[in-house]
């Protein structure tokens, strides 16, 4: 059975043979790989495969194709946009203004110094649309609860940050309501989260879905060289900068790790990911990062008051417990003011926004 199409646009008919005959060998297996030397007769042909159903995971253009791309998205909108472009680091560069505008979501430049720098990068891109397609076969929680409902969106947004696998079960539904009957509960009161062990939470809070993940919830570390009170981007890099120079770092959060970064579904001017990288993605590998140093992290503990004691300051946190530190780095970030318009505050999750600057 063929395969999802890798295509080639190449107006170097030389160029293009090399590749079909390079990119076949490396990626035939999974992949049926095609081209042409035309953007017409390329165009048409993915015509073709479009009204065929047949998929297209990935286009790579030559950069004098450029303006080729943006027609073909519109017939295949799933598949991974490649630009082929000559060494040139100017900002006329066609690779320049194809990110820009958002024609292109990745570039590879030539000439190559071997061939594992295109394979390398190509095997990433195809990666990549590989795992917008699957779709995951284990649920490690599923949510019970009504259609519309705003806590659905605060339960998935926790789940996605965690990287957590879940299923939503509509309580209207045949699944939902076997679900609820299964745990001996009723949709008196919902959401409900089960997890794969057969947990059930009804109506969770924070912590108590932080603690079902996994994480850390309650601080036990009384004192330590560095507290840092925020798990957004710059509390995640100081807590890793500590934590590495050997530094006991404790690191609160009120809520989740990530702040803003965390819910961007691209961030491109981080340094280092020149095509961009989701910000959850990004501040998930941080956060790792700077638990792996060897940081102590708590989740969903609020920090409510900071003072002195002698050379230390003190933090002092909602649930009552205290952590005493040498240093205390504020990285809180920002909150968005409200209108503070009762039924449309409601709506908060489900589309609406109520912020202002």
């Amino acid at each position: 059975m063929a395969g999802p199409v890798l295509f080639v646009v190449d107006h170097d008919t030389s160029s293009l043979r090399e590749l079909l005959a390079d990119l076949t060998r490396r990626f035939g297996d999974d992949f049926t790989v095609k081209g042409d030397s035309s953007p017409d007769a390329a165009l048409v042909a993915l015509q073709e495969m479009a009204s065929g159903d047949e998929p297209v995971a990935l286009m790579l253009v030559d950069g004098s194709s450029s303006d080729f791309l943006a027609r073909a998205h519109e017939l295949h909108p799933r598949a991974k946009r490649v630009l082929l472009v000559d060494r040139d680091y100017s900002s006329t560069s066609p690779a320049v203004q194809a990110m820009a505008l958002g024609h292109a979501d990745y570039h590879i430049v030539r000439p190559w110094a071997d061939d594992e720098m295109l394979y390398g990068a190509m095997s990433e891109y195809l990666a990549s649309w590989t795992k917008e397609q699957d779709v995951p076969n284990f649920e490690l929680f599923r949510i019970v609860a009504e259609e519309g409902d705003s806590r659905v969106l605060q339960l998935r947004d926790v789940m996605t940050r965690f990287s957590m696998p879940f299923g939503f079960y509509p309580v209207e539904g045949d699944a939902g309501r076997r679900l609820l009957d299964e745990a001996g509960l009723d949709a008196s009161r919902l959401p409900v989260v089960i997890r794969y062990d057969g947990q059930v939470m009804v109506d969770p809070s924070l912590p108590d879905l932080a603690g079902a993940v996994g994480v850390n919830v309650k601080n036990d570390v009384d004192t330590c060289d560095v507290a840092i009170v925020g798990a957004g981007p710059a509390g995640l890099t100081a807590a890793v900068y500590a934590a590495s120079e050997g530094l006991e770092t404790v690191m609160l959060e009120q809520v989740l790790s990530g702040g803003q970064a965390g819910a961007s579904p691209l961030i491109r001017n981080y340094p280092g990911f020149p095509h961009g990288i989701n910000g959850g993605l990004l501040m998930g590998r941080t956060c790792e990062q700077a638990w792996l140093m060897g940081a102590h992290i708590v989740f969903a503990q609020q920090a409510v008051a900071l003072e002195q004691r002698g050379d230390h300051r003190l933090v002092r946190l909602l649930d009552g417990s205290e952590v005493c530190a040498r240093t205390v780095v504020i990285a809180t970030g920002m909150e968005w003011r409200r209108l503070g318009v009762p039924r449309l505050e409601a709506l908060v999750g489900s589309g609406a926004t109520t912020a202002r600057p």
